[in-house]
């Protein structure tokens, strides 16, 4: 499997099989259920191979399977999107059909079933559970757990499909490379909000046409409100919808209330504060007792260094490094 140093170490947990059934029932424990109508193996029998690890409740697999084989989908309501590496793999449901190339990103439907072909795949795939995405989408729009449906396995562009795949790519070196970033709450909480609005941002669904609707107002009293809990609650996991209860309001309304007042988001707020609480960090420190600046940066959720002394040195004009040394 290429690029194996990046699924390294014991939290990848690898599987192997040449049973085409034992394949089959992965698929299953994995992914989604499935249906199996055909299935052709090769000389090597199924030939699957995979690595899997989760951050908190979101598996990610790579995943290569040479048998040629189709099914149909029995969904359960969390996503499965993929991004083919290589292989042959074709959607249809209805008189829609999406012939995937190397590099597609697919969004395997959630509510409806749908027919799958594939052919010696080599895939890497995300599985996000229903509540996370529910979660998300009524924050960003106000869209309810009934509201919240997905039109198409196609990505609204080619662009937002490479979104989807730069952004895995990046949370695969930055977060999922080690356990110790993995169990961080702050960073998990983020990765996983993270995956949650792209896939809503890349798929056509019902946030894209909620996102249209009025807000409430924001009272001066409930954004201080919001602003003190942001404030009192830095160190821990907090999301949007948490500030909104806080300040008694609507999670959207709270959106536009800290863009009108504040030129930001709520969770640009909270990186905020967390990179000035870094900063307080930096400066009572000791370095000679052996703390650096990568321990205080991942304390406060901070993954990418490169971004963090970037964004730091826009703040305080001087390095995180030079602070520490001072």
């Amino acid at each position: 499997m290429a690029d194996g140093n990046l699924y390294s170490g014991s939290h990848w947990q690898r599987y192997a099989t040449r049973d085409t059934d034992e394949a089959h029932d992965f698929v299953r424990r994995t992914f989604l259920d499935i249906k199996v109508r055909s299935s052709g193996e090769g000389r090597d029998g199924a030939g699957l191979r995979t690595a899997t690890t989760a951050l908190a409740d979101v598996g990610v697999t790579r995943l290569h399977y040479s048998a040629r084989t189709q099914v149909q989908t029995a969904p359960d309501g969390d996503l499965n999107i993929a991004h083919l590496m290589g292989g042959r793999f074709t959607l249809a449901r209805a008189k829609d059909e999406y012939r995937m190339r190397s590099g597609d990103v697919m969004l395997i439907l959630p509510d409806d079933s749908e027919d799958l072909t594939y052919d010696d795949v080599d895939t890497f795939v995300a599985r996000l559970p229903r509540a996370l995405l529910e979660k998300v989408a009524h924050v960003q729009a106000g869209v309810s757990a009934t509201e919240l449906r997905f039109d198409s396995s196609r990505p609204i562009s080619a662009a937002l499909g490479r979104h989807w795949t730069q952004t895995l790519a990046y949370l695969t070196r930055a977060v999922l490379s080690g356990p110790a970033l993995m169990t961080n709450p702050l960073i998990t909480e983020n990765a996983r909000h993270l995956l949650a609005a792209t896939a809503l941002a890349v798929f056509p669904n019902a946030v894209h046409t909620a996102a249209l609707r009025p807000a409430g107002e924001v009272t001066p009293r409930a954004l201080r409100q919001a602003v003190t809990y942001v404030d009192d609650h830095a160190g821990q996991p907090i999301t949007v919808d948490e500030i909104a209860a806080a300040a008694g309001v609507g999670a959207r309304a709270l959106q536009l209330a800290f863009r009108r007042h504040h030129d930001t988001t709520p969770m640009r707020y909270v990186r905020r504060v967390r990179l000035e609480r870094a900063h307080r960090d930096l400066q009572t420190a000791d370095p000679t007792t052996g703390v650096t600046v990568a321990m205080i940066a991942t304390r406060w959720g901070f993954t990418h260094l490169g971004r963090f002394s970037t964004d730091y040195r826009a703040a305080y004009g001087s390095s995180p490094s030079q602070t520490l040394r001072t």
